[in-house]
């Protein structure tokens, strides 16, 4: 029996200061959360003003650490070598005031938050725990999971051959979520999730479940005839399960605030400038933000200053205004490196497209993968095409017939220009599509085209017959 003792054991470990978690969180943060956060800043920290207070002010109040270091300092770490005390932005046309109440409003309780807080309490283990926050994380506004397993398994362990599996599993704790019908891939599935969380006895239950599962599109195009007939069930029995069918939300979403305006502020603009794409930052995204200079000369007149409170506000101003201007600076390189892989999008739209990783990105910028996740995360760039979000420029990759890398999005473009040109009285099934594709240069399976045409919402063959034949009876 050993005799209890002591053991010390040396490991090497990363520990991040809370100067450092600041930066990162902060580079998460969107333009409105960034805003918001250096509004309670203002309120807190009597060494941080606001530049809209001091405008036409002497700019010799506007500190430049550059040149106002005093010799005899006894704080250890002075960050002011490295940038000015002073945030303000050259151009200050359309910004915002800081007590704006649209921008301070409290966002409303989203699907993501309303999913993640019944995750966080679950008894799934670490690893499946993780999975199920990133298969939230992609959800859609709508609450569908409209990227593939395969591409979001691609995306966290790229070569992973079991990760699939891992993900179909916690697929399936997600869809047991509230509210029922998230995580769906299809409509038909989002209704099937729904139904199946019915009470047993419910009337029609077992009825409306076989139209969903096997006859949506024969609903879709009001064939209660032919529904009937197939399923062998009489027209009362049809109109419960109908009725019931109809009390689903085929968007799950929808009662979380989805309706709600999103007030959301580009981080950068788009322009085109001599024959190319540019990324600029936008002003309007940048706080003015400042070190009041009076306070700042008075606590550093204590001999000592640093280790006192009105110190550490002090210490805590200069990293405040650091970590604002990293994260500019990081927005802007990470937006230049996709402005300038996607000059074919701004060019000619989603059909142009090249499919991008986080490390494609990352390598070019120069820094890692999840500095890139948090970057994309709730930004957006104004362009010619509308607000862009950074995501939307992310995803797997196919192969065409010429080595060249195109992305979904181009695919599922290119599938809604051919279903938009068909004939509506013979429309194209599934395979047809997947010969034209191959006609343009993409080759993908027919499962692919399936796939990709019901997550854009194009409904199948039969359906769109259906529809077109109603369309010319009426």
């Amino acid at each position: 029996m050993h005799a209890p003792g002591l053991q010390l054991r040396a490991t090497q470990g990363a520990a991040l200061s809370q100067q450092m978690q600041q930066g990162l969180k902060m580079l998460q943060m969107s333009a409105l959360e960034l805003e918001q956060a250096i509004t309670q800043a203002l309120s807190t920290n009597p060494l941080l003003e606001s530049d809209d207070a001091l405008e036409g002010a002497d700019e010799g109040e506007a500190i430049d650490a550059r040149t106002s270091e005093e010799e005899g300092s006894d704080e250890q770490i002075d960050p002011e070598r490295e940038l000015s005390w002073s945030t303000t932005g050259n151009n200050h046309s359309g910004e915002r005031s800081a007590d704006d109440p649209v921008l301070l409003a409290p966002a409303p309780h989203s699907l993501r938050d309303h999913l993640l807080g019944q995750v966080n309490v679950s008894a799934l283990g670490e690893r499946d725990l993780a999975l199920a926050r990133v298969l939230v994380e992609a959800l859609d506004e709508d609450g569908y999971l409209r990227d593939s397993l395969e591409e979001i398994a691609e995306l966290v362990e790229p070569g992973s051959r079991t990760l699939v599996r891992e993900l179909d599993v916690v697929l399936s704790f997600v869809q047991s979520l509230d509210p029922a019908g998230v995580g769906a891939r299809s409509v038909s599935e989002c209704l099937l999730l729904q139904l199946r969380a019915k009470p047993r006895g419910t009337p029609g239950l077992s009825l409306a479940m076989r139209i969903v599962e096997s006859h949506l599109d024969l609903l879709a195009a009001h064939d209660t005839i032919r529904i009937t007939r197939t399923l062998g069930c009489s027209e009362r029995d049809f109109a419960q399960a109908n009725e019931l069918i109809r009390s689903l939300a085929p968007r799950p979403a929808a009662t979380f605030g989805s309706d709600e305006p999103q007030h959301v502020v580009p981080d950068v603009t788009v322009r085109k400038v001599r024959g190319r794409w540019v990324a600029f930052p936008n002003s309007s995204a940048s706080p003015r933000l400042r070190i009041n200079r009076l306070y700042a000369d008075a606590v550093r007149r204590d001999r000592g200053w640093s280790s006192t409170p009105m110190g550490s506000q002090l210490t805590e101003a200069r990293w405040l205004l650091r970590s604002i201007e990293q994260r500019a600076e990081t927005i802007l390189k990470v937006a230049s490196a996709i402005v300038a892989t996607q000059q074919g999008f701004f060019e000619h739209g989603d059909v142009a497209i090249r499919p991008l990783h986080l490390r494609d990105i990352a390598a070019e910028v120069g820094v890692h993968e999840s500095t890139v996740s948090r970057v994309t995360s709730g930004k957006y760039m104004a362009t010619p095409r509308g607000l862009i979000e950074f995501k939307h420029f992310f995803g797997s990759r196919l192969v065409s017939d010429d080595g060249y890398r195109i992305s979904p999005r181009a695919i599922q473009t290119l599938i809604r220009d051919i279903v938009e040109s068909e004939d509506p009285k013979q429309p194209l099934s599934d395979i047809r599509i997947t010969r034209q594709l191959e006609q343009r240069g993409a080759s993908v399976a027919r499962r692919t085209v399936t796939k990709y045409r019901d997550a854009i919402g194009i409904p199948p063959v039969e359906a769109r017959r259906m529809i077109a034949m109603a369309q010319q009876r009426t």
